[in-house]
């Protein structure tokens, strides 16, 4: 069985790289100031993979005109296998970029200074997806169990084993690439992916398959999140442009909420040449409301994180052995200020 073009990283890590000390070593921000605040501004936004409705919400603020509403002309820059989205706003070439808690954290370990300004994932996105039959629903259930992972993400499921108490040594861990047919081919019981690409796939093809959201059960790094540098919220004008952008891009998000096929429809229309299959874009588009709104959204904005959520990120970095992260790799400032009124952006 072949999984359909879908949207999230497969190989690259849990959440994202770090810069590596030989990139940043031959980076050197360009200048973010000029201009007045509030002014017309063009700005690059940069996504975290290529194109699908994982973005959807970013599509709609921008086909809806929520951005140019704020005076910005937003350019959306996809991702993918050979980007490196933390690199391109630490160079300068992007104002912001989707990354993960754990990725920024790396990349400010080894020398930037990128600052997390929101989260669009209240949930993360890692299962463990087995089949219908035979669901592993809970991480005892792992015990004995054979399952498949890519090895960028060991680390995570090690995490995950640690902190439910499971022995590393009661679980098989089985090499595999990111690939549903290891699972039912039935040489795993579980494979390691996420939850809304691989179990979407499998559901869009009519197989019967249990997802396991680690972040159910400990396990739930900040990822999808709101990414910039240090300095950019130091300038005033640049600031501002990092505030409209969210803004937008929030405004966008809450569309989506109420409409989520309309965006699958807008994403497979608006980039052809993805290879996307309608009919999996608008089940991703509506499987993702499970993970990107929540209580916290509903009362205070889209994107929100909470003090807990630090804390549990730091927790985790140390266990997956990322030094030198403090809660001053957050800054709650832009949320405050665009739901200063409420939670509608």
């Amino acid at each position: 069985m072949t999984t359909p073009q879908l949207s999230r990283r497969a190989l690259l890590g849990t959440f994202g790289a770090g810069l590596g000390a030989a990139a940043l070593s031959t980076l050197t921000a360009c200048s973010r100031g000029g201009g007045d605040v509030g002014g017309p501004a063009d700005v690059t936004y940069q996504l975290s993979w290529t194109h699908s409705v994982q973005f959807g919400g970013t599509y709609l603020a921008h086909s809806e005109g929520f951005f140019d509403a704020l005076d910005l002309t937003v350019a959306l820059a996809a991702g993918g296998p050979n980007v490196a989205g933390d690199t391109n706003t630490v160079s300068g070439q992007a104002l912001m970029n989707i990354s993960g808690g754990d990725g920024v954290a790396r990349s400010n370990a080894e020398g930037a200074d990128l600052v997390i300004v929101g989260a669009q994932y209240q949930r993360a996105a890692n299962t463990i997806l087995s089949l219908g039959d035979a669901p592993l629903e809970s991480p005892e259930d792992m015990v004995g169990k054979q399952i498949g992972v890519a090895g960028a993400n060991v680390p995570a499921l090690d995490a995950f084993l640690d902190i439910n108490g499971i022995a590393k040594g009661d679980v098989e861990y089985v090499p595999s690439q990111y690939d549903p047919a290891v699972l039912t081919a039935g040489q795993v019981d579980g494979l390691f992916c996420f939850y809304n690409d691989l179990p979407v796939a499998l559901r869009v093809q009519g197989v019967d398959a249990y997802s396991m959201l680690l972040a159910d059960f400990g396990y739930n790094p900040m990822s999808q999140v709101y990414t910039v540098l240090r300095e950019s919220l130091d300038d005033e004008a640049v600031r501002d442009q990092i505030v409209r952008l969210i803004r937008g891009d929030a405004q966008g998000w809450q569309v989506y909420q109420q409409d989520p096929i309309a965006a699958a429809e807008l994403v497979v229309d608006e980039y052809p040449d993805a290879g996307l299959d309608l009919d999996t874009q608008k089940e991703q588009a509506k499987v993702q409301l499970d993970i990107m709104f929540s209580d916290a959204t509903e009362q205070f904005g889209f994107a929100w994180y909470t003090d807990e959520q630090v804390l549990e990120s730091l927790d985790l970095f140390d266990r997956l052995g990322i030094e030198g992260a403090t809660p001053e790799m957050w800054d709650h400032s832009i949320l405050d200020e665009i739901y200063a009124d409420g939670p509608t952006a």
